[in-house]
């Protein structure tokens, strides 16, 4: 026996049972009804649910990429600029509406979190939660060593050096960041005037002195490495003693353009001596080398405590620069401030060059050479001057040679100059710093302490453009 069954008809079914004179198939279908319908409404609830979130997810994950690839580095410019973002590109079904959405920088990573509020259709008795949905992004990024070269000469003192203190307390808050991982961020500083002091590294870089005998003996006259010499200065008369100073100048030789580091066997590494005038001009500056560290309670302390004197050798500060995020001298430092090698991937080594004025003054054998300046008298008088000329050539093209050799393979070197010109048009320090800078869009003639510390910012701004790309 076979049964044929027909169509299964719902629609006319219920029809018939609300027709049914006894009732019974109409309490049923009322029943079903009052249980099923807000059922229903709780699966197009669930369905709309599901619909939002995965436009709401969609549209964060988007602005916190976007938020990730912006060139900020603070929660509040990060917060809004995801804000924007997630606005532009978020699309709401119908009756629903943006509840909250927040962005906030955690260490290396956009962390984003955003709801919606849905319109509801099932009664009340059911849950509404809005769809709430999270996304994170972990920035591309490179670590960042940046040696700062700041002039101290005489010609800063008063405002000037007040206005650069300010600026460059900016710059540190500004590219040294809180948290070092996954990439960090670190200064070096190297004040300078007419010499750079190597304060507790002294020996290392130029070698120990020699205690000089009284009266002084020929192995310290004319020739640097005691701890006096007595020379002939360029005015003639009779000759002068000097005592030795932590300050060092230029190394000369086969390795005075390049970052081959000091070593006791091999002497020509070293760099150069000095020996102040006995008569305070031209001392050796007070404030010694910072070399890399990302302590900033460290870099302000030494910012705030530079003083001024004397003239400059910015030739020997461009060196000092050099030498602060040269692998090859990492072994000097304390473990934490050594470089990193220059092939090492997610790296950007740069040096930021600040001078008010023309390099002025270079070495011979461990005092100011004669005629060291190649325009005038400003590197001090003739008796403050030893009689032989610098064996490398005036402080202009020595500083230039130095500035070739860094942004050259392999080194690749970012150079920033910055001509804080607060005297007026120095054409001989513009080109200097022309010549010195990676090219055009690293160069600033910045006149007033306003304007430097604009110069500093847009500094600060690129360093950290160049952290977060590869």
């Amino acid at each position: 026996m076979s049964i044929r069954l027909g169509k299964f008809r719902p629609l006319a079914m219920l029809k018939r049972a609300v027709r049914d004179e006894g009732g019974v198939s109409a309490v049923t279908v009322a029943i079903s009804l009052a249980v099923l319908a807000p059922m229903a409404l709780g699966i197009f609830d669930v369905f709309s649910m599901t619909e939002q979130r995965g436009k709401l997810q969609d549209a964060l994950d988007a602005a916190a990429l976007y938020a990730a690839r912006s060139p900020v580095f603070t929660t509040p410019e990060i917060d809004t600029i995801g804000d924007k973002s997630l606005l532009a590109n978020l699309q709401l079904i119908h009756g629903a509406s943006l509840k909250a959405s927040n962005f906030v920088l955690q260490g290396n990573q956009v962390v984003a979190d955003a709801s919606v509020q849905l319109a509801a259709y099932a009664p009340m008795e059911f849950t509404h939660q809005p769809v709430q949905v999270h996304s994170e992004v972990t920035r591309a990024g490179n670590n960042l060593e940046v040696a700062l070269v700041l002039d101290n000469t005489g010609s800063m003192a008063g405002t000037p050096m007040t206005q650069l203190q300010s600026a460059a307390n900016q710059l540190i808050d500004l590219v040294v960041a809180d948290t070092q991982t996954p990439y960090y961020t670190k200064m070096a500083v190297v004040p300078y005037s007419n010499a750079v002091n190597a304060g507790a590294y002294v020996n290392a870089v130029r070698g120990p002195a020699t205690v000089a005998q009284s009266p002084i003996q020929a192995a310290c006259t004319n020739q640097p490495g005691c701890t006096k010499m007595k020379f002939t200065t360029a005015a003639g008369g009779s000759a002068v003693t000097w005592n030795v100073s932590n300050c060092v100048s230029e190394r000369i030789g086969v390795h005075a353009y390049d970052d081959v580091a000091p070593t006791a066997a091999f002497p020509n590494t070293y760099v150069g001596w000095v020996y102040p005038p006995s008569n305070g001009s031209n001392p050796c500056i007070a404030t010694g080398i910072q070399p890399l560290t990302s302590n900033k309670t460290t870099l302000h302390n030494l910012i705030n405590g530079l003083t001024t004197g004397g003239s400059t050798a910015g030739h020997i500060g461009v060196g000092w620069g050099w030498y602060m995020v040269s692998p090859n001298w990492g072994g000097l430092w304390p473990s934490g401030s050594q470089p990193a090698n220059y092939a090492s991937d997610h790296l950007i080594k740069a040096v930021i060059l600040m001078t008010d004025g023309a390099f002025n003054t270079a070495y011979c054998k461990g005092a100011v050479s004669q005629l060291s300046s190649a325009t005038d008298g400003s590197a001090g008088a003739s008796n403050t001057h030893t009689n032989c000329a610098s064996p490398n050539g005036d402080a202009f093209s020595q500083a230039q040679t130095l500035c070739t050799a860094m942004k050259g393979h392999p080194n690749n070197i970012v150079i920033y100059t910055v001509g804080f010109l607060h005297g007026g048009n120095d054409p001989q320090a513009a080109a200097i710093l022309s010549n010195c800078a990676t090219d055009a869009q690293h160069y600033y003639l910045p006149t007033t302490g306003g304007s430097l510390q604009a110069a500093f910012q847009s500094i600060a701004a690129d360093l950290n453009r160049l952290r977060i790309s590869h």
